[in-house]
């Protein structure tokens, strides 16, 4: 059969249903997946789907595929990608395979990789796929696993939250509504759920918080019901988004201000953040003593950048978080929702007092163009390459370049055929200087391509 290439990226592997990832591509990949397995001694391995519709065929395909080249299976099925990863931690071979599309658009799916404690491209399981292997005869067994009471107890032992604490909780449809509403009422918080139904049609809005449209039902619940907080999640719940008890929402970058001033006031480390986050975050952890490191975007890249500094904290503008100061080191937006909540209760102060103490920043939100997979990476190199603006140019993920009074940002999306772009300034009319430079530096260096900033 003939794979398509594109859907192997560099975090993990996505492509359409069932045009680039069907069955038949899901035993490919289970086949490349099993030879990564053989080399590393691996003999067994979790594996989970998020509430796609195309989910369950792929597991189901995912699971006899392994069974057949030799690995042991424990199915956990219909799960969030953290639990899925929770799973890999507590079994004794670290690894792990989520059926996910993650946030792109429903028709999507995709895998995500963790082999002996560490995450895999998709790039690396293209490279398997062709090689030959001989594998054991006798197929391996298959488990079936229900690993959320496990992670409730652990979570809720690990939290200690004081007060009572009402908070809004929007699933968007996908697969944290599997786990967060029995998770929050179990920490000790009054719960009030919006679309905790798994459906994978997501018939309400799209599960990604990243994107200010899809909170506007969350703000308005916390408004109408007097919530504390308001929390919700992506389509496989690594990534969270923050509003508060105002209705404001708080950028991912805030959050990891606030995260890092409450770690850094008793223990002492790194924090890892990526390209799309403010200046600002790292004067924050400077000023609490923490060191600040800059990463490429994307949760293969930070969690790379975690096994090699060993950070306390590390998280990315897209609100995939990492604690790793008294958790595991893995993205999990339920946990960081948890711990939004326990600094709400240990500080005695509302999410606003809060987020009213940190710098104010004039940003804008993660910007897309849209373009073609096959130009994105392209169009970024030439503008590195004959981008006139002066400043100080960061180039390990697109081109970030610092200026005096702000920051402007192009890279390509790993994970969908887009450009991605992020400004931020001193003032407003600083910030929006900055946008209209680097987008008019863009139109001279890549006249064709349709400007239109969604």
């Amino acid at each position: 059969m003939e794979i398509t290439k594109s859907i192997f990226r560099e975090y993990d592997i996505r492509g359409i249903y069932p045009e680039e990832i069907n069955e038949d591509t899901i035993n490919e990949i289970a086949k490349a997946i099993s030879i990564k397995c053989v080399k590393e001694n691996i003999s067994e391995i979790c594996i989970g789907r998020d509430g796609r519709l195309s989910g369950e065929s792929l597991l189901n395909s995912l699971s006899i595929s392994l069974s057949n080249y030799g690995i042991n299976v424990i199915n956990i099925g219909l799960t969030s990608t953290p639990l899925l990863y929770f799973a890999a931690k507590k079994n004794k071979h670290l690894s792990g395979v989520m059926i996910t599309g993650s946030h792109n658009p429903k028709n999507y799916n995709g895998v995500k990789l963790v082999i002996n404690d560490k995450p895999v491209s998709g790039r690396e399981i293209l490279e398997l796929i062709n090689k030959e292997q001989s594998f054991s005869e006798k197929p391996g067994d298959i488990t079936f696993k229900d690993i959320r009471e496990e992670y409730i107890e652990e979570v809720t032992k690990n939290i200690n939250i004081q007060s009572n604490i009402k908070v809004v909780i929007d699933c968007g449809n996908g697969a944290a509504g599997c786990i967060a509403p029995q998770l929050f009422k179990s920490i000790g918080c009054e719960v009030v759920e919006l679309f905790s139904e798994v459906d994978g049609n997501f018939p309400n809005h799209h599960p990604d918080p990243g994107k200010i449209e899809n909170l506007n039902d969350l703000i308005s619940k916390v408004k109408e019901t007097r919530a504390d907080l308001g929390l919700a999640f992506d389509g496989d719940g690594d990534r969270v988004g923050l509003v508060t008890n105002q209705g404001k929402i708080v950028f991912p970058d805030k959050i990891m201000m606030l995260l890092s001033k409450d770690i850094l006031a008793t223990k002492k480390g790194s924090v890892i953040f990526d390209v799309k986050c403010s200046n600002s975050l790292a004067d924050v952890i400077t000023e609490c003593g923490g060191e600040p490191i800059m990463s490429p975007t994307g949760h293969f890249h930070i969690k790379n950048h975690i096994k090699k500094y060993g950070p306390l904290l590390a998280g990315e503008m897209s609100g995939h978080i990492f604690f790793n100061d008294k958790w595991y080191g893995f993205d999990d937006g339920h946990y960081s929702g948890a711990r939004i909540i326990e600094l709400i209760s240990k500080n005695n102060k509302s999410i606003s007092e809060l987020e009213n103490d940190l710098p104010i920043l004039y940003s804008t939100p993660e910007l897309n163009i849209n373009v073609t997979d096959a130009m994105k990476f392209k169009i970024v190199e030439d503008f590195s390459k004959q981008c006139s603006l002066n400043g100080e140019k960061i180039t390990i993920d697109g081109l970030r370049i610092n200026f005096d009074n702000g920051w402007g940002l192009l890279r390509a999306s790993n994970t969908t055929p887009k450009l991605v772009l992020r400004f931020e300034g001193d003032s407003i009319d600083d910030l929006n200087q900055i946008k209209k430079d680097f987008l008019n530096e863009l139109s001279r260096i890549c006249p064709d391509i349709d400007i239109n900033l969604v």
